[in-house]
């Protein structure tokens, strides 16, 4: 007999992965490549239905932007289909499975059930406040999944040596500012990217967004030092946050600044563009699922009483 935990980990890591390298890498593809309205109609296509496979008759009636659509569409249905099978499995065996996880597995569903609805209405009404609220969505979706993935891991379990409640408070408190300057930096992006939003605010939000990110990384890696998960996090977010940086220097210079000329053939240039504005906002996502980890193991493992 299967152990429900290690069931739920797959899924949850099944899950986010393809939340995050297919729903969200190909919804930013559409947005960078201004697809979004390749086809106005939902839930079919075209007169064709979300599960044919039709790409080469796509491509050649509506174009490529009709192709990036309808795969998008088609792995937001796979994120959907396995935190379904997901919230399911926790309800069929509530009885093994804590009701933490249970509750958990069901908002994701919830909220996966609403981004598809927003994706809908972001369609049929061509409203571009809906389609930054929907890529915000799922964000959120992502933030649930990583902690789902972190509560099934077979280490979760592990206690740790009791910290000093005053830098346990000092960290909540610089995580809590951290994970809310990390959604409106989204949302600021989301609205930029749709051509709502002003550059500027983006880059004031992203500076201090980066900077509050540093300072939480450089508290765990002065101060908790026998916190082995949360060093572990927070080295990996170090990465993701100059990986980040240096990508979104690239997306200013090339879409923005000197180098928005610099290739001289169009079509290369539209490429390099998307794939890079691309590259920063699958960044961003990654950045945001690092520091939930970090804030969550913040606020469960390190604080007496709250191991689960």
């Amino acid at each position: 007999m299967s152990n429900p935990l290690i069931v739920l980990r797959r899924l949850s890591v099944a899950a986010l992965f393809v939340t995050i390298a297919l729903t969200c890498g190909i919804g930013g593809t559409i947005t960078s490549a201004e697809v979004g309205m390749a086809y106005p109609t939902w839930p079919n296509i075209n007169s064709g239905s979300l599960f044919s496979f039709f790409y080469d008759e796509l491509a050649e009636s509506f174009g490529a932007g009709s192709v990036v659509e309808h795969t998008h569409r088609q792995a937001a249905s796979l994120t959907g289909l396995i935190i379904l099978i997901l919230a399911g499995y926790t309800w069929v065996k509530r009885s093994l499975v804590s009701s933490d996880l249970r509750k958990l597995a069901t908002w994701s569903l919830i909220i996966v059930i609403g981004q598809g609805l927003l994706g809908a209405s972001r369609v049929l009404e061509n409203d571009y406040l809906i389609a930054i609220l929907h890529a915000l969505g799922a964000q959120l979706v992502v933030a649930l999944l990583v902690v789902l993935c972190m509560k099934t891991s077979s280490s979760w379990s592990e206690s740790f040596a009791a910290v000093d409640q005053r830098k346990i408070s000092r960290l909540k408190r610089w995580t809590n500012l951290a994970m809310v300057l990390l959604f409106a930096n989204l949302f600021s992006a989301a609205s930029l990217r749709h051509k709502q939003g002003a550059f500027d605010g983006h880059l004031t939000l992203a500076i201090t967004t980066s900077l509050v990110v540093l300072y939480v990384i450089y508290l765990i890696s002065t101060k908790l030092t026998g916190h082995p998960p949360l060093r572990k996090h927070a080295r990996g977010l170090a990465h993701l946050l100059g990986t980040q940086i240096a990508l979104g220097v690239a997306a200013w210079a090339f879409l923005l600044g000197p180098l928005t000329t610099y290739l001289p053939d169009e079509d290369t240039r539209f490429i390099v563009q998307a794939c890079i504005a691309t590259g920063h906002l699958l960044g961003g996502v990654l950045v945001l699922a690092k520091t939930t980890a970090v804030w969550y193991e913040v606020r469960t493992r390190l604080a007496p009483k709250s191991n689960a």
